[in-house]
């Protein structure tokens, strides 16, 4: 039975020569080294009024051949002519929602969403669970959590706090380095700020 997969936040390399990337097509293979068999081709549209700064893209295929296979995707011109593939993803159940996305998060980070998507994700992940055990089982609202359609301050924390640990992965714990600048230590409980923001969601409180 055909799998059907979902490819978030895929960006092109930007081209300088005035020339868009018009198609991308999409390849899936057993192992991230290959062999890497094309699935479909699909036409970009609209195409990028600036080829120097490409947007993101998602794609949805239902030709996917079995579970837990890797995909990558190669965009190409107007005449044939391809870039280099993107960086291979494996397709693996996972039902823990994010609040934000990957592209959101590679932004903020200046980092390539595509080429560094499963450690994006990681950290969005991670985030994404501190505000469900912070806010508990359900906003005061009413809402459960996790959430499928989160609010908007539950979206901003998950890009917050997934930055947040990114940098820390970077730098020695309770350090985070500033540039020029030198370095700060960071607060005792990081985590504190945050708790504060979603105080407004928060459906239920611990007894002091």
């Amino acid at each position: 039975m055909p799998i059907v997969v979902s490819l978030e936040d895929f960006r092109p390399s930007p081209r300088y020569d005035g020339d868009p990337w018009t198609e991308a097509r999409i390849e899936e293979a057993p192992a991230s080294t290959g062999p890497w068999v094309t699935l479909e081709t699909i036409t970009l549209a609209p195409v990028d009024a600036d080829p120097a700064n490409p947007a993101y893209r998602n794609f949805t295929t239902d030709l996917g051949t079995a579970a837990e296979q890797w995909y990558r995707i190669v965009f190409l011109d107007a005449s044939a002519d391809t870039g280099l593939p993107t960086f291979p993803i494996q397709n693996v159940e996972d039902d823990r929602p994010v609040y934000a996305s990957v592209a959101e998060l590679a932004r903020l980070l200046r980092v390539s969403a595509s080429e560094r998507h499963n450690s994006l994700m990681r950290v969005l992940k991670t985030a994404a669970q501190e505000i469900d055990d912070e806010i508990g089982t359900a906003t005061i609202g009413g809402v459960a959590t996790p959430f499928s359609n989160p609010p908007p301050l539950a979206r901003e924390v998950n890009l917050e706090r997934a930055v947040e640990h990114w940098k820390q992965m970077q730098a020695p714990w309770g350090i985070v380095g500033l540039g020029d600048t030198g370095a700060t230590y960071t607060a005792r409980d990081s985590w504190d700020r945050h708790a504060h923001k979603l105080a407004g969601l928060k459906g239920s409180w611990g007894l002091a």
